[in-house]
């Protein structure tokens, strides 16, 4: 279908506003538009420059429209849109889906024939977020303010909300309050619950003066974690450093105003500003932006807390042990893989032998399990191949080996001989779970009750959760790059090298060769090469790390820019896949299932026969087996996604 020209789009606006005013974006000096409406525009006067959006309930605070808003940063926005588009079909609600721009977002819009009590429709947001998580509720929560680009506006990124069917499903607005009734019933048959009706607080959550939630209990220090992300560099992902220190901050037993009196940290950049056209500029939001993305991000870390099991009620009590715990696990392993360079590698035995006690890729792999014990602060972690393959930047292949290898027994009919060891067996949709071997996890200062130490044990500095989580993080980031990852890249052996080049100091060749355990001649040949592409430096003392922001410009001249993001997605994908068979086969050992119904000639859904609301049924082939590559071709497409299958057929 062709976009239309903004011309018709205004005149659509106009005839289906409910109000005398549209809401328009905002817009920088530098032409910059942000996605921040935040002033009104006169719908008898001429279309305003930037993007707008339309209220959805009048001057009564009643709702004319119901859009849902599915935003892909939330998730998969085609595959949540499809899903509610289905079951609008099988309750007979015309509607109207509309793919929002560029970013993949969709509306899916509702035209009703009487205004809805705003109510109603919050009941109804909440209850449809819980079933699609890439929805986002707000324009349904907020009578007064909520509104959603109509089809045909321009986004602010290129392009228009293009409508997927006629316009008659929204012109005419012939939906009755029944329908929506009857969706409300269903998404509670399949699963979604609403909070309490009284107050709409989790467990443990309170509310100050001035209406801002908190979590309930004396205030208490931010965590060394939460404290070194809250004054330390915001990262690439602002807005999950945003939510982190926040969650911490809501941990702590912080309450709103507190959170404002470090607001200038940088871990709020997020809050500062939003992400650019280019995605690596920021632009400074607006005053009215900055407080809506504070009281948000703020309202979402309370509930995130408050609704975490380790919450309890209200108060984690054994954290701190629990934490030291974990990290003095980490801490030795960490010593005790230091102490062995030969296990990984590093003494350049043969291939054969290699296989048997590890690799460089080994070693990664325990790395990236002793971050996320770190990060949990839990001694048991759960972690699947596809994650360890996206944190290490190795194969899912490599990545199976490195686990065999550390599981294995090093002493016969001993699995604690091992570095780590397999706890329980994996039930769907859940991974392996895995924790370090407890000789990891007793005291290191072992001594024979018989014997005296000769002077006192050295008192240990504490344990500093941000100290490894930086520290394994900064181990793995070499690897996880496209210019050291991909085929005909500069190859693991120069990632290896980069990885131990100082970024300040200077470090010679001698030392490489001991921290690497490469030979001096393989090391100067990936020196030269990382020199070629600014990502070494040489100095009068030997060598530092280079320009680090030269890293995505030599996989631009490599070629091989976007491999690795390429394979998380292909393993998204496949995830997607198991996912959906596993649900086939939970449905599958069901006892008295019903067989998805067909529509009685009245044409109304019979739903008493459809026990199956969130996948269609697996694709299989003529002989009746499972069809797994057409699984994986239509959760691929996207459109064609499991919800939408059994539609499409």
């Amino acid at each position: 279908m062709s976009e239309p020209d903004p011309k018709s789009a205004w005149v659509l606006t106009r005839a289906l506003s409910p109000r005398e005013h549209v809401r328009a974006a905002a817009q920088l000096a530098s032409g910059e538009v942000l996605n921040e409406y935040d002033h009104q525009c006169s719908v008898n006067e001429l279309p305003p420059r930037t993007p707008w959006a339309m209220y959805l309930a009048g001057e009564d605070r009643r709702y004319a429209y119901l859009c849902f808003d599915f935003d892909s940063s939330r998730g998969n926005a085609p595959y949540d849109a499809g899903r509610l588009s289905h079951w609008l079909d099988e309750l007979n609600v015309p509607h109207l889906v509309c793919a929002s721009g560029p970013t993949g977002g969709r509306h899916v819009w509702i035209g009703m024939a009487e205004s809805v009590d705003a109510d109603l429709v919050r009941d109804l947001a909440l209850l449809t977020t819980q079933l699609l998580p890439s929805l986002d509720p707000t324009p349904l929560t907020n009578p007064a303010t909520g509104c959603v680009r109509p089809p045909g506006a321009p986004h602010r990124l290129g392009g228009v909300s293009v409508a997927q069917g006629p316009l008659t499903a929204l012109t005419s607005c012939t939906v009755p309050l029944d329908a929506i009734t009857d969706l409300t019933a269903f998404l509670v048959d399949a699963g979604a619950e609403l909070p309490s009706p009284t107050t709409g607080l989790l467990r443990g959550m309170a509310v100050d003066d001035d209406g801002h939630p908190y979590i309930a209990g004396p205030r208490r220090p931010l965590t060394a974690r939460v404290d070194a992300m809250l004054n330390g560099s915001p990262g690439e992902d602002t807005s999950y450093t945003l939510a982190a220190v926040l969650a911490g901050c809501a941990h702590s037993r912080w309450r709103y105003a507190d959170v404002l009196a470090v607001v200038d940290a940088p871990a709020f950049e997020h809050v500062r500003t939003l992400r650019g056209r280019t995605g690596r500029d920021r632009i400074p939001r607006t005053e009215r932006g900055r407080i809506r993305a504070l009281n948000a991000a703020w309202n979402n870390a309370v509930r995130y807390v408050a609704a975490h099991p380790l919450n309890g009620t209200g108060d984690d009590t054994n954290y701190l042990a629990r934490a030291n715990t974990a990290l003095a696990a980490v801490e030795r392993a960490q010593e005790r893989a230091d102490a062995m360079p030969g296990l990984w590698g590093a003494d350049r035995a043969s291939s054969a032998a290699r296989r048997s006690t590890g690799t460089h890729s080994t070693r990664a792999v325990l790395d990236a399990l002793c971050l996320y014990i770190a990060q949990s602060a839990q001694l048991i972690v759960e972690a699947d191949i596809r994650r360890l393959s996206a944190d290490t930047g190795y194969g899912r292949t490599t990545v199976h080996t490195a686990l065999q290898v550390l599981t294995r027994p090093l002493v016969d009919d001993d699995p604690e001989s091992a570095w780590i060891v397999r706890v329980g067996e994996p039930e769907a949709p859940h991974g392996q779970r895995y924790r370090l071997s407890q000789r990891f996890s007793t005291d290191p200062e072992g001594h024979n009750r018989t014997q005296v130490p000769a002077r006192p044990t050295p008192t240990r500095p504490p344990l500093n959760a941000g100290y490894w989580t930086t520290r394994l993080n900064a181990e793995l980031h070499p690897l996880t790059h496209d210019t050291f990852a991909a085929p005909r890249s500069l190859g693991r052996t120069a990632g290896l090298v980069f990885k131990h080049l100082p970024e300040a100091a200077a470090t010679t060749i001698d030392d490489l060769v001991h921290r690497t355990g490469l030979d001096a001649e393989r090391i100067r040949t990936a020196l030269h090469r990382l020199r070629f592409h600014r990502l070494a430096r040489r100095g009068g003392a030997g060598w530092s790390r280079g320009d680090t922001t030269a890293l995505d410009t030599a996989a631009d001249a490599l070629d091989v820019a976007g491999y690795l993001e390429a394979r998380r997605a292909r393993y998204g994908v496949e995830r997607g896949r198991w996912e959906w068979w596993n649900a086939e086969l939970t449905w599958m050992r069901k006892p008295n299932k019903k067989r998805r119904g067909r529509r009685a000639p009245s044409g109304v859904a019979l739903f008493a026969q459809n026990d199956r609301p969130d996948y269609s049924r697996y694709p299989r082939g003529p002989d009746g087996r499972a069809d797994h590559k057409e699984a994986l071709r239509l959760v691929d497409a996207g459109i064609l996604s499991p919800a939408t299958a059994l539609a499409a057929a």
